[in-house]
């Protein structure tokens, strides 16, 4: 697919729509990039509900009008899974990689509750790239593990995904990066983006 269909210009500048603003239908299109990025298993639909962080009823409507448009199987009516016969099935696969699971503006507004973090990287699934450590890098202070674990489930929510993450303290990053920390290196050397950079990391 062309760059020019995922690609926009706004006010001189370049971003990056998502899956589900070229999709228009939000929970539509999530539950099709859930079940593309996790084909061959079978799904409840309350599981699926609340990985998406979605009402049940929103989720069974969905499901049960994208048995009917043939892009899922059911069996008895409550495990649900993409069939291998619907026909742009390979389209849509290859659409959904040309997209980011989620927006960079999503993350950076949503890591304002964090506020001290010092070093946002993405990586992994997240920009489609086959090697990672983890998805999102965070190093910051006085961050509380429970906001971090809030922040990560809500993004998987979006990504359709499970994520790993990593969250560090500016002195252990520093220390550990001085030591040539493997975990480190490889996070910084695999392919990666970075969103906030206030350390100045090459």
């Amino acid at each position: 697919m062309p760059p020019a269909l995922h690609k926009a210009a706004f006010f001189g500048t370049m971003y990056f729509m998502t899956f589900e603003q070229f999709f228009s239908s939000e929970i539509r299109a999530r539950l099709v990039k859930f079940f593309l990025l996790n084909h061959g298993k079978f799904f409840q639909a309350g599981e699926i509900a609340r990985r998406l962080g979605v009402s049940s009823a929103t989720a069974k409507t969905n499901l049960k009008r994208l048995v009917k448009d043939g892009f899922l199987k059911s069996r008895s009516s409550r495990l649900f899974s993409v069939s291998y016969q619907f026909p742009y099935l390979n389209e849509l696969r290859a659409l959904i990689s040309q997209f980011p699971l989620v927006s960079d503006e999503w993350i950076l507004e949503k890591a304002k509750r964090m506020k001290r973090v010092k070093l946002l990287l993405v990586a992994g699934a997240l920009i489609h790239a086959p090697k990672a450590r983890v998805e999102v890098f965070i190093v910051g202070d006085k961050i509380r593990a429970k906001t971090a674990e809030r922040f990560m489930r809500e993004m998987e929510a979006i990504a359709a995904k499970e994520l790993r993450y990593a969250l560090m303290t500016t002195q252990e990053f520093l220390y550990r990066k001085k030591m040539f920390d493997r975990f480190v290196l490889d996070t910084l050397e695999f392919p990666h983006r970075l969103l906030v950079n206030k350390l100045k990391i090459q």
